[in-house]
């Protein structure tokens, strides 16, 4: 599939936008820090022993580099477009760091990864019900998925479909977002064992170094519902 990248000038920052024909995805080059502290550390801070990580659907490779940081965690990343993964070196600034880690792999495709369960499974795009299923046959049964989703504010309809298209995936289903971001981005945590406040693991988050963005707190701000959001879609969220 082919991809376009547009540099735009902001006030604060550089920002680089990724479009392909149905999605986009956005990079702050002074902040690449909130998107991927909070994935990492939402899903590796909630599992208590994760062993496993798949990244799809997207670019951010800091996601990665955060994940590598627990010991015995090995990484793979599904991305064909790797001239893209280079083009955006200044908004990946630990790009080379991560590529050339040992528990890291970057593959092509999906279908070019080895036949074993994930305990965190991260897609950075909206996946339809045929790439959900496919999912959560990866995902391991005491495993979670974060999967981005449209914005409720602004499609509620298809946020609903994402919802519907996962209920028969997950116990606990509930969607975040990533407050003090530039442009605030909306995920649901879905898991058949782990609730993402619930089981917090404060120890481990304590124990985090160098961060600049995630913290307990951070962590669970991401997941207040407002009152319209629970009223919506009562029969869909699985708190």
């Amino acid at each position: 599939m082919t991809h376009h990248l547009e540099i735009v000038g902001t006030d604060c920052a550089q920002m680089g936008i990724v479009r392909n024909n149905t999605q986009e995805w956005m990079f702050f080059q002074s902040y690449p820090f909130i998107q991927s502290e909070l994935l990492a550390h939402v899903s590796a801070c909630v599992h208590p022993s994760p062993k496993r990580a798949l990244i799809t659907g997207g670019f951010d490779t800091q996601i990665a580099f955060e994940l590598l940081k627990y010991e015995g965690l090995h990484v793979d990343f599904v991305q064909e477009d790797r001239a893209m993964l280079e083009n955006l070196h200044a908004f990946l600034p630990q790009f080379a760091e991560t590529k050339s880690h040992a528990r890291f792999k970057l593959y092509d495709k999906i279908l070019d990864l080895d036949l074993q369960p994930y305990d965190i499974i991260i897609s950075l795009s909206t996946p339809n019900a045929h790439q959900v299923d496919g999912l959560q046959r990866m995902v391991n049964p005491k495993g979670l998925m974060l999967l981005s989703v449209p914005n409720p504010l602004l499609e509620q309809e298809a946020f609903k479909g994402a919802l519907t298209s996962l209920q028969g995936c997950a116990q606990i289903l509930m969607p975040f977002n990533t407050p003090y971001a530039p442009t605030p981005q909306v995920y649901l945590f879905a898991s058949k064992c782990y609730h993402p406040l619930a089981d917090m693991l404060l120890q481990k988050i304590d124990m985090l170094d160098g961060l600049r963005y995630y913290n307990a707190e951070i962590h669970h701000a991401a997941f207040a519902q407002p009152q319209w959001l629970k009223g919506a879609c009562a029969r869909l969220l699985k708190n």
